[in-house]
């Protein structure tokens, strides 16, 4: 099993995010660039996998200031030597699929392939409706007909994606885009059959291609969060995509890894119960019981309380037939239902011990709120890494693995 980080990076303490619009200091944003650089820097030596930043724009309070993930790679990834950095994930419907394979193929090269790459389909209309204006998404803004267009130009955007990392050249024909639209004059014609290729036999350019490409041409390790529903881990699943889940309920969780499988098996791959996919939960460990609850108190349910539930993410905690809504936002509800796991290094390894028997899975990310005091989030990462992953995977805790060439 392979553990990241996935990072929400947010700026300012809990006091100091209570104040307002901390998304706008640059104090906080520093402060939050060295205190998470910290943190990967000593990941890097200890045999992680990688971390992984989300994509949120306009959050001036200062909870997920993470404009573009692809740069956060690139800025911790010049800092490390061995992990790989990534989006968890970028969201594609509002993206220009292009111009994204462009950027995480330059820093893949940046980086020498330590790289890997998240998309997910966004649920924030107050910047996907924004940004996304032009494909549509500001009408109708909301409803049935809108998840089903971000649904559609997600799909589309990741095929576009994924021929410009696996062509040299190559054109598309989709719904809403033309690649190209039709064939273009181009004046330097002579030059581009002599030292390149994509013109048809009236020289004109009919196929394109990005360049750079990835480092060596490899396809990066490819995430989808957060796969909720087994129609999306299908369809990521028979894409070779890695679905992370954090829905907590065994029963729930059972339905989707089986529908994996049975992805799985149509795209022809055999793969057992959990194989080929994620989880993330909140992990706090302290030298107490005691005390890892009064730290995982002020952690991560500030944030998922204030600004996740209102948008229903504790469907995520949700038993068969109980909706997003039904369940009260407070820190017991997250603790009791699996969401933060908090202890003693033994508490953690008994608690994980149990998730992994029913739940066994390929890649686990520790879902890390940076507004947490640095100083315990050290700490906490180094119990984990000292006294609970070793018990579940040899890559922690033995050094650096060699870097992946």
């Amino acid at each position: 099993m392979e553990v990241g980080a996935f990072y929400l990076p947010s700026v300012g303490t809990k006091e100091e995010i209570l104040k307002g619009m901390a998304g706008k200091r640059t104090d906080l944003y520093q402060r939050m660039l060295k205190e998470i650089g910290e943190q990967v820097v000593y990941m890097d030596g200890q045999g992680y996998y990688g971390a992984g930043f989300t994509e949120h724009h306009f959050h001036i309070e200062g909870e997920e200031v993470s404009t573009n993930p692809v740069i956060l790679d690139l800025y911790f990834g010049m800092l490390t030597k061995n992990m790989k950095f990534g989006q968890l994930g970028n969201v594609l419907p509002s993206q220009n699929p292009i111009n994204l394979a462009e950027n995480i193929a330059m820093v893949s090269q940046m980086l020498q392939g330590r790289t890997f790459a998240g998309f997910a389909r966004g649920y924030q209309p107050r910047w996907v409706n924004v940004l996304g204006q032009q494909v549509g998404l500001q009408e109708p803004g909301e409803g049935a007909d809108y998840e089903e267009l971000k649904r559609s130009l997600f799909e589309e955007h990741f095929e576009i994606l994924l021929k410009a990392w696996t062509h040299d050249t190559f054109s598309f024909q989709g719904k809403h885009w033309q690649i190209p639209g039709k064939p273009i004059k181009w004046l330097a014609h002579e030059v581009a059959a002599k030292y390149g290729q994509g013109l048809n036999e009236n020289n004109d350019i009919v196929e394109i291609g990005i360049a750079p490409p990835t480092y060596n041409k490899q396809v990066p390790d490819m995430f989808m969060p957060f796969a909720t529903s087994e129609r999306s881990i299908a369809w990521g699943m028979e894409r070779g995509i890695v679905p992370v889940t954090i829905m907590t309920h065994p029963d729930v969780v059972k339905g989707h890894f089986e529908a994996g499988q049975r992805a799985g098996q149509k795209a022809g791959r055999d793969l057992k119960y959990g194989q080929g996919m994620a989880m993330s939960r909140e992990l706090i460990v302290a030298d107490t019981d005691a005390e890892a609850e009064a730290i995982a108190r002020e952690a991560g349910a500030f944030i998922w309380n204030n600004f996740f539930v209102p948008f229903g993410f504790n469907a995520a905690i949700a038993g068969p037939g109980e909706g997003p809504f039904d369940m009260p936002p407070t820190f017991e509800t997250l603790s009791e239902r699996g969401l933060v796991i908090h202890g003693s290094p033994d508490t953690v390894k008994r608690k994980l011990e149990k998730l992994f028997k029913e739940l066994p899975v390929d890649y686990f990310w520790m879902f890390i709120y940076n507004h947490m005091p640095h100083a315990q989030a050290m700490k906490s990462l180094e119990l984990l890494t000292e006294k609970v992953w070793p018990a579940f995977t040899d890559t922690i805790g033995n050094g650096p693995r060699p870097a992946k060439r």
